[in-house]
C-alpha cells in the first residue's frame, strides 16, 4: 500500500518555493506521494514542482475544479468549451 497526502490541507499553491519544507517533511514522515492542486494554469510552475517532487522521490496526482463559468456540462456551448479548454490546460500542467 502507498500513502499520499492532498496538499489542499495546507495550500492551493504547492508550487511556491516557501512550500518546499512541507514537501520535505511529508517525505520524511513516510508519504509516498502527494495530490497537487492545479488552479494556476502555468505549466512552467508545475514543471519546477515536478522536479522538486522527483528529487524527493514523491509521486503525484492532481486535483482541479471547474466553476459555473467554465462548466464542461453547461447548457451554453461557449461555457462548455471554456470548461474543456481549461481542463486540457490543467492536464498540461
Amino acid at each position: 500500500m502507498k500513502y499520499g497526502m492532498n496538499l489542499l490541507l495546507w495550500t492551493d499553491d504547492a508550487a511556491r518555493d516557501e512550500f518546499a519544507p512541507t514537501l520535505e517533511r511529508l517525505k520524511h514522515l513516510g508519504y509516498d506521494g502527494v495530490e497537487v492542486p492545479v488552479f494556476d494554469l502555468d505549466p512552467q510552475r508545475y514543471r519546477a514542482l515536478g522536479r522538486r517532487l522527483d528529487d524527493l522521490g514523491l509521486a503525484r496526482t492532481a486535483v482541479t475544479v471547474r466553476s459555473a463559468q467554465d462548466n464542461p456540462i453547461a447548457a451554453d456551448r461557449a461555457v462548455r468549451q471554456l470548461g474543456v479548454d481549461r481542463t486540457r490546460a490543467a492536464l498540461d500542467c
